[in-house]
C-alpha cells in the first residue's frame, strides 16, 4: 500500500521520512501516521538484530515496561508491533532535543535549571518505580526536552520488573558505563535507588558540564563508580551552594542504603531547596528555548551532529533541528507532554432535611445519633488522608490507600521545620474527598534577604535611637546588639507611641527572624506603604527569639517598640535587639 505521495506504507499505515538517530540495534525514524494525520518516531529494529533472540526479548521487555507506564515526563507508547523481519515501536513526536545536546550547547546548566529537570525526572522515575520497574540506564542520551522545558524519560530497553524474565546473564554489565552504579558494574541486583545514582550522575553533569568520572575503558570507568569519590562540584563551579552539592552527593554514595531511599525523599529534598519548583520549568535557559521555539518556531541552536528534518504536510514547522549525534534509543526526540490538571477539593457538607416535628423526642434522638454513626462510617473511607509533617513518600503511601494521588502545589520557606516535609494540604484531613487528588505544600529552606537600607526611628522626639548601633542588627553575630535610649519609668509610655527601626530589602521577604536578649517587651512588625501609613502584620511578643511568618512578601516596613523592660542594675527602662534577619 502507497500514501498520498507514493511512498511504500510500513504496515499500511505509517510513511517513513528521515531518520532521527541510529544506536547499537535500532534506529528512529521520523514517520507520519497517515489514517490520524499526525507525527510519530517509530523505533526499528535493524540488520541481524532483528533476528536475534535476545535482541528481541530485550525489544519486547521495552515495550512491556513503556505500555504499563503513563506520565507527563516518561515517553508515551502509541503502538507495538513486529513483522518477520523486525519488531517495532511507535511513539508521540516531540519538538526538541536531548539533555546531552543541550549540556553540549550550554558547557552546564544554573543550579535551578538542573533541579526542574532532576524534579521531573524524580517525578517520572517514581512512577515507574510505584509500578515495579528500574530504568537502568538513566542518561542525557535518555532524556529529551520538549519546546515547553519538560524533560522526558525514554529508552526502557534494559529496565527490569519483579515479574518479568531476564534476558541479561548473570554477572553481565548491563548500562551504560558513564552513568552505572557500582551495584550494575558489579553485576549485583539492583533496585530503585540504581536509578538515584544514575540521576545523580546526569545532574552532576548538568551542573559542571561532565560526568565525575572517565576512562579510556568500560573497566575504568567502572572501577572509578566502586571506589572513587567524585570531584567536589564546587571545585570547578564553586558558585554552587553546598547545600546543592550534598544533594547529588547523597544521590552517589557507593552503598544504596547511604543514598535517598526513594525517588519521592529525592524530589523533597530538591523542593526543600527551591531547586524544583512544580510547574514551573519557564525560567533560565529552559524558559529561553521556551521561548524561542514558542515565539519563532523553531530551535535555532546549530549544536554540532544535528540534523535538519523536513516539514510535514499538515503544518510541522520547516527547518528544525533534532540531534542526531545521540544514540537511536532516544526515540527520535519523541512525546510532548500531557497538561495535568489538578482539580482543588474542598470539605464536604452533610446535608439533610428538617425532622418532622411530630415524631416523639427520643425517635429523634435515635435517629439522629443513627444517621451521625452512618455518617462518620461513610465519611471514613471516603475522607482525606492526614499528611501534615510527612514526607511526600509517606503522605503518598496513605494516599494510595485512600485511592488519591499526591501533586505538589509549591513550597513555602520554614526556619523551625524539617525541609521536604508536607506543611499544608487541600482537601484538609478527616474533609469528604470530591476527588482523586491530595495537593500539598513542602517545606523548604529560607533563601537570606538583604537589606539595602537600615536606619533608627524616633518620630516623637528627635528622630533618632542610637543610630551608631543599627549596624549591629545585620552583622551576624546575635551576641552585639542595638538598643533604644533609656528612658526613666513611666516616660516612654507618656510621651512616646514608640521607637524603631525602619528597614527596606533587596527583594520582598516572607519570613522575619528576630532575636533579643530580654524579654517581657513588645511591639509590632509594620509595613510601609508609599503614602506614609503603615499597617501592622504581626505582634511581638518580646521573646528572645521570635519568627514571622507573613501572607504576603513584604519589602519596606519598620521593627516597631512600643513597650519597654526595666534594666535589672538601675530600673531604667530599654530594650535591645541583637539580629534581625530576613528570608524568602
Amino acid at each position: 500500500m502507497t500514501g498520498e505521495t507514493g511512498k511504500t506504507l510500513f504496515q499500511d499505515r505509517y510513511e517513513l521520512g528521515s531518520v532521527l538517530g541510529r544506536g547499537g540495534t535500532c534506529t528512529v525514524y521520523e514517520a507520519l501516521d497517515t489514517r490520524l494525520q499526525r507525527n510519530v518516531a517509530i523505533k526499528m529494529l535493524e540488520g541481524p538484530h532483528a533476528e536475534n533472540p535476545q535482541a528481541r526479548s530485550r525489544f519486547e521487555r521495552e515495550g512491556k515496561a513503556i505500555a504499563r507506564l503513563s506520565h507527563p515526563n516518561l515517553v508515551t507508547l502509541i503502538d507495538r508491533g513486529s513483522t518477520d523481519t523486525t519488531e517495532y515501536m511507535v511513539f508521540e513526536h516531540v519538538e526538541g532535543r536531548s539533555l546531552k545536546s543541550l549540556i553540549k550547547q550550554m558547557g552546564s546548566l544554573e543550579a535551578s535549571d538542573a533541579g526542574q529537570i532532576a524534579g521531573q525526572l524524580a517525578l517520572g522515575l517514581s512512577h515507574a518505580h510505584s509500578s515495579g520497574i528500574v530504568h537502568r540506564d538513566v542518561k542525557p542520551q535518555n532524556i529529551l526536552m520538549d519546546a515547553e522545558g519538560q524533560a522526558k524519560l525514554t529508552d526502557f530497553g534494559i529496565a527490569t520488573g519483579p515479574d518479568w524474565t531476564d534476558v541479561t546473564k548473570t554477572g553481565a554489565i548491563v548500562g551504560s558505563s558513564r552513568y552505572m552504579s557500582p551495584e550494575q558494574v558489579q553485576g549485583r541486583p539492583v533496585d530503585a535507588r540504581t536509578d538515584i545514582y544514575s540521576l545523580g550522575i546526569v545532574m552532576y553533569e548538568m551542573l559542571v558540564g561532565a560526568p565525575p568520572f572517565d576512562g579510556n575503558s568500560v573497566t575504568e570507568i567502572g572501577r572509578h563508580h566502586v571506589y572513587d569519590k567524585p570531584a567536589s562540584l564546587r571545585d570547578s563551579h564553586p558558585e554552587i551552594s553546598p547545600k546543592v552539592e550534598k544533594v547529588v552527593m547523597r544521590c552517589l554514595e557507593k552503598m544504596p542504603e547511604s543514598r535517598f531511599q526513594s525517588m519521592d525523599e529525592l524530589l523533597g529534598a530538591l523542593v526543600g531547596l527551591d531547586l524544583y519548583r512544580p510547574g514551573h520549568p519557564d525560567r533560565g535557559v529552559l524558559g529561553q528555548l521556551f521561548h524561542r521555539v514558542r515565539d519563532t518556531g523553531e530551535v535555532k541552536e546549530g549544536t554540532k551532529g544535528e540534523t535538519p528534518v523536513p516539514a510535514k504536510k499538515g503544518g510541522a514547522e520547516g527547518g528544525r533541528k533534532i540531534p542526531s549525534g545521540d544514540s537511536a534509543n532516544t526515540t527520535g526526540e519523541a512525546i510532548k507532554p500531557a497538561r495535568i490538571r489538578i482539580k482543588r477539593v474542598g470539605p464536604g457538607r452533610l446535608r439533610g432535611g428538617p425532622a418532622a416535628r411530630i415524631i416523639p423526642v427520643a425517635t429523634v434522638l435515635l435517629i439522629v445519633a443513627l444517621a451521625a454513626a452512618t455518617f462518620l462510617v461513610f465519611r471514613g473511607d471516603n475522607a482525606a488522608p492526614d499528611v501534615i509533617g510527612l514526607t511526600l513518600e509517606e503522605a503518598r503511601t496513605l494516599a494510595e490507600e485512600a485511592n488519591m494521588t499526591v501533586s505538589v502545589k509549591g513550597s513555602v520557606p520554614r526556619l523551625d521545620a524539617t525541609v521536604g516535609v508536607i506543611t499544608a494540604q487541600e482537601p484538609p484531613a478527616g474533609a469528604e474527598k470530591s476527588g482523586d487528588q491530595l495537593v500539598v505544600t513542602i517545606v523548604r529552606s529560607p533563601k537570606p534577604v538583604a537589606t539595602t537600607s537600615m536606619t533608627d526611628y524616633d518620630p516623637d522626639g528627635d528622630n533618632s535611637e542610637n543610630g551608631d548601633l543599627v549596624a549591629k542588627l545585620i552583622d551576624g553575630n546575635t551576641e552585639s546588639y542595638w538598643a533604644t535610649e533609656d528612658y526613666g519609668p513611666g516616660y516612654f509610655q507618656e510621651s512616646k507611641s514608640g521607637v524603631g527601626i525602619r528597614f527596606q530589602l533587596e527583594e520582598p521577604a516572607t519570613l522575619v527572624e528576630v532575636f533579643s536578649p530580654d524579654e517581657g517587651w513588645a511591639g509590632a512588625l509594620l509595613s510601609e506603604n508609599e503614602d506614609g501609613t503603615t499597617a501592622e502584620l504581626a505582634k511581638l511578643e518580646g521573646s528572645n527569639r521570635q519568627t514571622v511568618t507573613l501572607d504576603e512578601p513584604l519589602a519596606t516596613g519598620r521593627i516597631w517598640i512600643e513597650s519597654l523592660v526595666a534594666r535589672e542594675s538601675d530600673g531604667r527602662m530599654q530594650v535591645r535587639l541583637a539580629e534581625v534577619r530576613f528570608y524568602r
